[in-house]
């Protein structure tokens, strides 16, 4: 008997109802994937114009910064200029023009005090030409003729060769203390005032604040010489915790910047310093105060690299979790504690018997 095998008109069919699950499933897994499409290029939009908007917002803030900071810088250089001082209006001025060269302000300023420069000896009646005269050298040993020696002396103070003048007047002085002296000391006050000031725009700071300190012990400084002894130790003290302590270096130097911006870079500082505090913070996890320190430091310069950083870190500050603050007050689950209510006392401690 062989058996019947089944021919395809004899097969069983599918049954169509099988099918309807699979094709649902089907169209469900299809508009789902639709949706997430469009949600993530609807995210994508989103995070690129609030990127957009962050960077605009960004320069504009930066812009109104210096905006600012130039103003306040030609305000300052009229009143300097005002005052007589056009050596501070002119480092005032060239820092503006470097950042604005179109300030028509401050171009007039600048060509008013290129035109009147500090004559300290005008008061006096006298304008020394002391390149007309070739200056004299110290005299070695003991001085034969004061009033030789008070003609050289002179011509060095007039001609602001104070590295020179400072060692003959101390010298005069102890050679002859009577000796015109109220003249010998205003030549002195002028040395160490204008050696105080140069030395503090330059290197050596230390020795600047030194000698504007013996000046002031011979008369009243200038208030430009208090604004730059100022600056200088605003300087002295950030830039000695420069590399050590990034936090404080910056708490110095935003005085700094607001005040003498052209000061020994005193911005650049500034912007260093606060973008190491925020690496310091974002080496922690610590986004919400690194996001803060980059933003102050954008608020200075701008950079691809500190717009990655800033963008970082503002992401981790938004999704990182608050946690409490303030003191503890839930007690429920410390045993055997009792709140201190009177000083400790101690009880005398009674001898036993036979000691």
């Amino acid at each position: 008997m062989s058996d019947a095998v089944p021919q395809g008109d004899n097969l069983p069919e599918e049954n169509p109802e099988s099918k309807k699950p699979t094709k649902i499933l089907l169209r469900i897994l299809g508009v789902a994937l639709i949706l997430l499409a469009v949600v993530i290029a609807w995210l994508l939009v989103v995070g690129f114009l609030a990127y957009q908007s962050g960077q605009r917002l960004l320069v504009e803030n930066q812009a109104a910064e210096l905006r600012e900071a130039v103003d306040r810088q030609v305000q300052l250089a009229g009143e300097d200029i005002d005052r007589g001082n056009a050596a501070l209006a002119i480092s005032r001025l060239d820092w503006v023009l470097e950042r604005d060269p179109d300030n028509q302000k401050a171009q007039t300023l600048l060509q008013q005090a290129q035109t009147n420069p500090d004559e300290p000896d005008a008061a006096q009646g006298e304008v020394m030409t002391p390149t007309a005269v070739p200056l004299p050298t110290a005299t070695p040993g003991l001085i034969a003729n004061p009033a030789s020696e008070l003609q050289r002396l002179r011509r060095l103070t007039a001609s602001k060769t104070w590295e020179e003048a400072l060692p003959a007047l101390i010298a005069f002085q102890m050679q002859f203390p009577n000796y015109e002296r109220l003249e010998t000391d205003r030549m002195l006050y002028d040395t160490y005032l204008g050696y105080g000031v140069d030395l503090i725009t330059g290197d050596n700071i230390e020795t600047g604040l030194f000698y504007l300190a013996q000046a002031e012990k011979l008369g009243d400084l200038p208030q430009s010489a208090l604004d730059y002894r100022l600056w200088a130790t605003l300087y002295t003290q950030g830039i000695s915790y420069y590399g050590v302590n990034w936090d404080l270096t910056a708490y110095f130097f935003r005085d700094l910047c607001l005040a003498a911006p052209f000061y020994h870079n005193a911005c650049d500082i500034l912007y260093e310093s606060l973008v190491n505090v925020g690496d310091l913070y974002a080496v922690n996890l610590d986004w919400c105060p690194a996001a803060q320190y980059y933003e102050e430091a954008s608020r200075q310069q701008t950079s691809v690299e500190l717009g990655d950083k800033l963008t970082q870190a503002r992401e981790g500050c938004a999704q990182a979790t608050p946690t409490p603050s303030g003191p503890i007050t839930d007690t429920v689950n410390i045993t055997g504690t009792e709140p201190i209510t009177s000083p400790l006392i101690i009880p005398p401690v009674t001898p036993a018997p036979g000691e």
